[in-house]
């Protein structure tokens, strides 16, 4: 059995295939993501505490491990890491990735009571815990290099005075010449 010959012998065939093409094309249209910026979750958040006066182990002792210990009770957790330095804590906090985006803000709510409960117990001098969790807003740049009477070498090396990468330059020229 030929396909090309079914199509040949019955018209009707090629014009419903078609039609069903086309429909099904202007609902993909309809229904496609149009964000020029598309949204995405960073999925980890950061707990700063400071303890003006103390030492590194002082805070270590005193601050990041029961913050530590009260995140880690935490089921959403990857992982966590810390830095205790003389005066300040600082808590990263990775979100397990089978948790969604729609999930997170419930998470971060969970985290940031842990963390009020924990600091709780902070001796005096130990300012209020802050969590940060939004790192959505996250820009990007394109730059060009662009000179007239100059060779894309002859711009290569203008570029390296300013500590501009080559890799970038490269593409950026090539970008410019193709459009």
């Amino acid at each position: 059995m030929d396909i090309s010959r079914q199509f040949i012998d019955n018209p009707v065939r090629v014009w419903l295939a078609i039609l069903l093409l086309g429909v099904g094309g202007i609902f993909a249209l309809l229904n496609i993501g149009r964000l020029e910026d598309p949204a995405f979750t960073i999925k980890t958040a950061v707990v700063v505490t400071h303890y003006p006066g103390a030492s590194a182990q002082q805070v270590e002792e005193e601050v990041t491990l029961p913050l530590e210990n009260a995140l880690q009770q935490l089921p959403y957790l990857d992982n966590v890491s810390s830095i205790s330095s003389n005066g300040l804590s600082q808590i990263t906090v990775n979100i397990d990735s089978r948790y969604h985006s729609n999930a997170l803000p419930q998470i971060w709510d969970e985290l940031r009571r842990r963390v009020g409960d924990a600091a709780r117990f902070f001796p005096p001098g130990v300012a209020a815990p802050f969590v940060n969790d939004d790192f959505g807003d996250v820009f990007g740049f394109f730059f060009a290099i662009s000179g007239d009477n100059f060779s894309n070498p002859e711009l290569g090396h203008t570029r390296s005075s300013y500590g501009v990468s080559w890799c970038w330059c490269r593409a950026l020229a090539r970008w410019r010449w193709a459009a």
